[in-house]
């Protein structure tokens, strides 16, 4: 009895070696494991990188709808334009300001038209107020503000529009 027992500790013993040595020695299974893992890494890194990217978006998104609020606001002390299209001719040229820094290519014919109607639908619009406010919003747009100057008006109209 003692001698089987010895005999299937010896048979045991060399089936788990041959069984390490063979899950060891095979390459491709290696291979294919390695493969898998630099696979999961990768779509982990994507994954991360694009939700990354969408909390930056998401970010500048609400930054650049804090600074609409804090750009569309008529300073304490403003000395205010008696007539609508006194007001106007002030967010003319700051409107020319702003065309000017941020898109200089333009040539002065197209300028010319666009400010002419600019001019129009705010002397339509007839409110001194939310023509103040967008003549300070439109020279204090920075980089960051420089493509959402079209949410000027609405941000203006709703501080400072006729109710």
């Amino acid at each position: 009895m003692m001698r089987s027992l010895a005999l299937v500790g010896i048979v045991l013993a060399s089936a788990c070696d041959s069984a390490t040595t063979a899950a060891a020695a095979d390459p491709k299974a290696e291979a294919a494991a390695k493969e898998e893992a630099d696979t999961k890494a990768r779509l982990e890194k994507r994954r991360l990188d694009r939700e990354a990217k969408d909390a930056a978006a998401k970010k500048e998104v609400e930054d650049i709808k804090v600074e609409i609020e804090k750009v569309s606001t008529i300073p304490e002390g403003t000395k205010m334009p008696k007539k609508a299209a006194e007001a106007c001719e002030h967010v003319v040229e700051a409107q020319r300001g702003f065309m000017t820094k941020f898109h200089g290519q333009i040539e002065e014919a197209a300028l010319t038209t666009q400010l002419g109607l600019l001019r129009k639908q705010c002397i339509e619009m007839n409110d001194i107020k939310v023509a103040m406010c967008q003549k300070f919003a439109l020279e204090a747009t920075t980089e960051l503000l420089q493509k959402s100057i079209n949410e000027y008006l609405p941000a203006c109209m709703g501080k400072y529009g006729k109710k």
